[in-house]
């Protein structure tokens, strides 16, 4: 009887942690808010200031969405990722949340070339 307790407790163990895959996704990051009304690069900065708003990132590739749990990474960090595309984050998904623990800002612009009066 020990054994099949045993055997039904390690199992529950490793299932458990097999449902949380680490993940690496890139997308748009913006607000649950700003998501639901389509407002991308118009998100207001009051939205990502307002501490009840979820942080969203938006995967072009999948199009889907996912929640971002940023309690390991400083805020301060975020901050230039903000409604901007090419942000990613590192971390356990779990179910349609990612907690993350590495970010990575989005790239610099492209530099470009302008010809024309001035």
């Amino acid at each position: 009887m020990k054994k099949i307790i045993l055997t039904l407790i390690a199992v529950a163990i490793s299932a458990s942690s097999l449902s949380a895959a680490v993940v690496k996704k890139q997308g748009f990051l913006t607000t649950d808010y700003c998501l639901k009304r389509d407002y991308f690069t118009n998100c207001k900065l009051e939205n990502y200031a307002n501490p009840k708003e979820k942080l969203v990132l938006y995967v072009h590739d999948e199009q889907d969405f996912y929640y971002i749990d940023t309690s390991k990474i400083e805020k301060s960090e975020i901050d230039e990722g903000f409604a901007r595309d090419g942000v990613s984050f590192t971390g356990k998904l779990t179910g349609k949340t990612i907690h993350a623990t590495k970010y990575d800002g989005p790239p610099p612009p492209a530099k470009s070339f302008f010809k024309g009066c001035l």
